[in-house]
C-alpha cells in the first residue's frame, strides 16, 4: 500500500474532519491495541511494499474489532486501495458472520451497508 503525500494527507484530514467521507487509513508498524482503536479509522499493519492486516471497529457500534487479512496468498483476504487524497476502498465486502452480523463495503471512504 502506497502512502499518500503530505499535502494529500492534509487535504484528506480536512475533508475527513468535515465529514465529507467516513473512513481514513492509518498505516502502523505493528498490531494495534484493541482498546485504543478509534471509530472510522482503518489501521493497516505493514509498510509501503508489504501489508499484513487491517483492523477497524465494526460500524454497527457493537464494539467488535474486525481484523482483515491483506496477504494475497491467504484466504480469505481483502485489498485496500486509496485514491489520490487517501480515501480508502476495501474489497471484497466485509461480512461479519457472528455477533452483530453486519455486512458492508467501504468505497472511497464511505460506508455502504448491504441490503442482503
Amino acid at each position: 500500500m502506497k502512502e499518500i503525500s503530505a499535502l494529500n494527507q492534509l487535504i484528506r484530514d480536512m475533508l475527513w474532519t468535515s465529514n465529507l467521507f467516513q473512513y481514513k487509513v492509518e498505516i502502523i508498524a505493528d498490531n494495534p491495541n484493541p482498546d485504543v482503536l478509534k471509530d472510522n479509522i482503518i489501521y493497516v499493519v505493514g509498510r509501503d511494499s508489504y501489508v499484513k492486516w487491517a483492523y477497524l471497529k465494526c460500524p454497527s457500534k457493537c464494539g467488535d474489532i474486525i481484523m482483515l487479512s491483506l496477504i494475497k496468498s491467504k484466504r480469505p483476504s481483502w485489498v485496500i486501495k486509496q485514491d489520490k487524497i487517501g480515501r480508502p476502498t476495501i474489497y471484497p465486502s466485509i461480512r461479519k458472520l457472528d455477533g452483530c452480523r453486519s455486512h458492508f463495503w467501504v468505497k472511497k471512504g464511505k460506508l455502504i451497508w448491504s441490503n442482503i
